[in-house]
């Protein structure tokens, strides 16, 4: 074990009866580094060493001898993971709104070069790459952001090489065998989507034996190759707070990629030129990956081996969770509007409206935690270091709370806004979906500050990952169950609702079965305080209808206006939020204390 490095601290005097839940408050000389029960140190008050009371310091040298045998190796490193985790989410954010940017452009530059029959080439060859990357991903990601972060402060870097190197053999594995069967053997994976039993496997299928598609085998194969070996690395990134790597790595791939695309095009390659620009890339990608943290990864003198039983057991489960979570719920609801339509045109407009509203919504509630993907699982297994349900309870909390802090506001606005932000974006043809919009942002908001990611990430850190396919498989059943019930008479309305209910059915879920796994418990008045000042803030937009783009800007600046002056009053936020935040991040500690 490696002697831990600290400067001279100079000791404080902190009154016992303001220390709730933490045991001791330590500050540097740069001050801000906070050590308590939240940081994994679970000292008893009346275990405190006589040198943090008494008026003559001792020796830095005695300090330092005393800090480095009271603080395992396993909590400095789940610290400092934590401590970077603000930063890591603040960077995964922005690469998140880079790479929706660089798809949009990707579109536009594709639609201008070539005619439209070769661009349904494309659509087909990305709803190939799509669905066979979506189904033979097998939960990976989410395993490796629960198990690395965890081995690597408990056993050291060795010990999570190991198991990196093992995990990434298994992607290898699997994904040489699938480009071997697309190269080879494509109509067996046509059979295998038809056998799925979702409302468009079987166009999907049909696209998979396309003979224009199966011309460009090749190209797909090396896509999905490349692109599966790069989304595991990036999930090691993101389990050890190195979102760094992704940002630059995936910024430069999708920069190349337009740029190539670009020329190709302008030369008049066509669009098979496009997708050989996507497998090289996407293999380069996979490349500088490996290359960059090719010094972690070989990293040898592993005294650890993680079991490959759990992460097998989670990989399913988590995989489960995805297909029910990204296709099946609502697939589901699509399948159900075609059956009780009253005629083919009906069941069109319906699923129209229903798609619509769908994704707009799903675009209000993610377009500001999407920086959270990975980011936060890893937060909680660092958390979880030494099993420490304390802290990890503290940044379940934490989580819960920022996530809130971020994607509610928005979607209250956009509650209240609905119509208004439909007109703006599609115009009179779709004023229909402004209330459908509205419905499926109601649910969507209560989903949210249930914290219906954040617990299923704490559950699967927990070792429950088999509550999390429960809650799901719950949620499935309801959707049905609603869905039969509502959509015949309500149409699009009818299917929003199920999924929503659907949804806080899943939530409510997760939230009981972490009830007793927790010692704290879900922030209520927190919630309640804050969405109190967000739906005062949002009442102009009862009276006040804003008629363009740029008056509906304004009514948004007015809101956050409105907005920050009730969080101001109201003071969602408690002294031992502010002290979390300090221990994690000084500045943005700073940033919001006019809040608590």
């Amino acid at each position: 074990m490696q002697k831990i490095k600290f400067r001279p601290p100079r000791l404080i005097r902190v009154p016992t009866d303001q220390l709730s839940d933490f045991a001791v408050t330590m500050a540097t000389n740069k001050g801000g580094c906070i050590m308590g029960s939240e940081d994994g140190l679970n000292i008893p008050q009346n275990e405190l060493p006589n040198s943090a009371t008494e008026a003559t310091p001792p020796s830095p040298g005695a300090i330092e001898n005393a800090v480095s045998a009271e603080i395992p190796h396993g909590e400095s490193e789940a610290r400092r993971l934590l401590q970077r985790t603000p930063g890591n989410y603040l960077l995964n954010q922005v690469y998140g709104f880079w790479f929706l940017i660089s798809l949009f452009l990707l579109t536009i530059i594709i639609t201008r070069k070539v005619p439209t029959e070769q661009y349904g080439i494309y659509a087909i060859t990305q709803t190939a790459y799509n669905t066979i990357l979506y189904i033979f991903a097998f939960g990976m990601e989410d395993t490796t952001t629960t198990y690395v972060p965890r081995v690597f402060a408990e056993h050291g870097t060795a010990s999570a090489a190991l198991l990196v190197r093992r995990l990434l053999t298994l992607r290898i594995v699997t994904v040489v065998i699938v480009a071997a069967v697309l190269l080879f053997g494509m109509s067996g994976i046509a059979a295998l989507v038809a056998a799925i039993p979702i409302s468009g496997a079987a166009g999907v299928a049909a696209g998979l034996r396309d003979p224009v598609l199966l011309s460009h085998t090749t190209p797909v194969a090396l896509y999905v190759l490349g692109s599966s070996i790069a989304s595991l690395l990036q999930a090691v990134c993101a389990g050890l707070m190195r979102i760094r790597v992704v940002f630059v790595i995936g910024s430069l791939t999708q920069l190349a990629v337009l740029g190539i695309t670009f020329v190709v095009l302008q030369l008049g390659w066509g669009i098979n030129s496009v997708l050989w620009t996507l497998a090289i890339c996407s293999l380069l990608n996979a490349t500088a990956f490996i290359i960059w943290q090719a010094k972690f990864i070989f990293t040898r003198g592993a005294t650890y081996k993680q079991p490959l039983l759990p992460l097998i057991r989670l990989s399913f489960s988590a995989w489960q969770t995805n297909l029910i979570q990204g296709a099946l719920l609502k697939q589901i609801s699509v399948i159900l509007l075609g059956i009780f339509a009253i005629s083919t045109v009906a069941a069109s407009v319906n699923t129209g409206y229903f798609n619509l509203s769908f994704q707009l919504a799903d675009g209000a509630n993610l377009l500001l935690v999407t920086g959270f993907g990975g980011i936060a699982s890893a937060a909680l297994a660092a958390a979880f270091v030494g099993n420490n349900n304390e802290r990890l309870s503290r940044s379940w909390q934490a989580l819960v709370k920022i996530e809130t802090l971020l994607a509610a506001p928005g979607l209250v606005f956009c509650l209240f806004n609905s119509s208004t932000i439909v007109l703006a974006l599609y115009g009179n043809k779709y004023v229909a979906v402004g209330p459908l919009f509205a419905i499926f942002l109601f649910f969507n908001i209560f989903a949210r500050i249930l914290g219906t990611t954040i617990n299923q990430y704490a559950l699967y850190v927990t070792g429950k990952a088999r509550l999390v396919v429960l809650s799901e498989w719950a949620g499935l059943v309801a959707i049905i169950i609603i869905g039969v019930v509502l959509i015949p008479t309500y149409g699009a309305a009818g299917a929003l609702i199920a999924d929503g209910v659907a949804r806080i059915i899943t939530g409510i879920l997760m939230l009981a079965f972490l009830w007793n796994a927790l010692p704290h418990k879900y922030p209520l008045g927190f919630t309640l305080r804050f969405l109190l000042a967000l739906t005062l803030a949002a009442l102009p937009g009862i009276l006040w209808h804003p008629t363009s783009r740029i008056m509906l800007g304004l009514s948004g600046a007015i809101f956050l206006v409105l907005c920050a002056g009730l969080l101001y009053v109201i003071k969602p936020l408690s002294k031992e939020d502010m002290t979390m935040l300090d221990g994690l991040n000084g500045r943005l500690s700073w940033y919001v204390r006019w809040f608590a």
